[in-house]
């Protein structure tokens, strides 16, 4: 990550919010890779559905790309295709959350001031899509992630970024928990979702509840690519 040098540190703190996934959220159904992904013109433009598939898969791409420049192409790529699927069907949830997740990759390839217009993006997708579909677990995840990662921010780090690229968004960690709890209970056997919420309970203080989602990474099995590490990170928690 290349923020601004005169707001690195701040960005360095706030911006894991905006990348938050760049790792670790499950891939798209069918999640193809970006030497297999058809070309754009062959696509079908008018399919909202499609679009937000391949645009998740390009952005499920962006961490395993050879280069910077073929990160910032396939970062591109999502962003654009998911702007088709959202064009092509406002009302389609998982375009939004295609949306919020390509937004989160793209921050990684901006100037700071962008960044912090993306990272607004991030939250007022992903509300979308939770306005749109209820059910949208990962949507919930999303927007549990930024309320996390924007409410520990610093305060001074917090009250510095207003002189370098303009005032943070507010968040808290009681909506944190919120979201979290949402996602979890929508798709339990997520490991993504109980790690996470571990550290949003973590974060309150709530040392109990913390470990209770600690347990429930380890007991899982992994699923998922993230999911070993989570394991990891969970061992550590708990002292094990």
């Amino acid at each position: 990550m290349d923020p601004a040098s005169d707001s690195s540190c701040v960005m360095r703190m706030f911006w894991t919010v905006a990348l938050l996934l760049a790792f670790g959220i499950p891939s798209a159904p069918g999640a193809l890779s970006p030497v297999t992904a058809p070309p754009q013109a062959a696509l079908p433009r008018q399919d909202a559905s499609a679009l937000a598939r391949l645009s998740r898969s390009w952005s499920d791409s962006v961490e395993s790309a050879p280069s910077r420049d073929a990160a910032t192409k396939a970062a591109r790529q999502a962003l654009d295709l998911a702007q088709e699927a959202v064009k092509a069907d406002p009302k389609n949830a998982q375009a939004h959350l295609a949306l919020a997740i390509a937004a989160g990759k793209w921050t990684d390839f901006v100037d700071a001031k962008t960044k912090l217009a993306l990272s607004r993006q991030i939250r007022s997708e992903a509300e979308r899509a939770i306005a749109l579909d209820t059910q949208l677990d990962l949507a919930y995840h999303v927007l549990g992630r930024w309320h996390l990662e924007v409410a520990s921010v610093n305060p001074l780090l917090r009250f510095g970024a207003r002189f370098t690229v303009g005032s943070l968004p507010p968040a808290s960690l009681e909506e944190a928990v919120r979201n979290l709890e949402k996602a979890a209970e929508l798709s339990p056997k997520t490991i993504l979702h109980h790690q996470h919420l571990a550290l949003a309970y973590q974060a309150q203080g709530r040392r109990s509840d913390a470990a209770h989602q600690w347990r429930m990474v380890l007991d899982l099995p992994a699923a998922e690519p993230g999911d070993e590490a989570a394991k990891q990170q969970a061992r550590a928690a708990l002292g094990k």
